[in-house]
């Protein structure tokens, strides 16, 4: 199966800003991928009410935009799916972009996930293995990082590592409590479990 690709962020960004939307790719990937990471199943549309909620002041989407983000949700399922960790968090990640920028955006995308991971989990959460829980704890506090960050290589590895550690706590979050379900619908020819 090829690798499920995600549109190219400053596309995406750009076309929520022509529809006049209030929230920039990363943050509408973010609650996407906490409502994932936090339990929801696959083929609940929870996801679109958290985005209204969190990143739309509450606002419709567009059937246009409610489309575009329905392909972004199931390409990031399919990510957190892969085997081979695939999964990236969404942010723009080129050279021309100054690293404050880059952190700035990478804390957008925290605070969106863990608003929606904490809202999807809800009370489960004092149930959910201890590591994953101090991972989501971890992930608060680095939200409150500050994001004015000189350009440096120093900064640039920080940056790198806090980038690679959130990374791996979204997978390590959907392989504890993530829905599996849609794996067989996802894949075409993938045959059912028995149990």
């Amino acid at each position: 199966m090829a690798e499920p690709i995600l549109p190219e962020y400053d596309a995406f960004d750009f076309f929520l800003h022509q529809h006049e939307l209030p929230c920039t790719a990363a943050e509408i990937h973010g609650i996407i991928c906490g409502c994932l990471c936090g339990g929801m199943a696959y083929q609940h549309g929870q996801w679109r009410k958290f985005v209204s909620e969190f990143a739309l002041q509450e606002a419709e989407i567009p059937d246009e935009v409610a489309s575009k983000m329905q392909e972004i949700y199931k390409a990031t399922y399919q990510q957190l799916l892969d085997p081979d960790f695939v999964f990236d968090v969404y942010i723009p990640r080129t050279e021309d972009i100054p690293l404050a920028e880059q952190a700035q955006m990478l804390i957008e995308w925290l605070a969106a996930f863990i608003s929606s991971f904490g809202a999807t989990v809800g009370e489960r959460f004092a149930n959910v293995d201890k590591e994953v829980r101090e991972a989501y704890q971890d992930l608060i506090a680095i939200s409150q990082m500050d994001t004015e960050m000189e350009e440096s290589e120093e900064n640039l590895i920080a940056f790198e590592e806090v980038a690679e550690y959130i990374r791996m706590t979204t997978i390590m979050c959907f392989g504890e409590l993530g829905d599996k379900s849609g794996a067989q619908t996802a894949e075409p020819g993938a045959k059912p479990t028995l149990h």
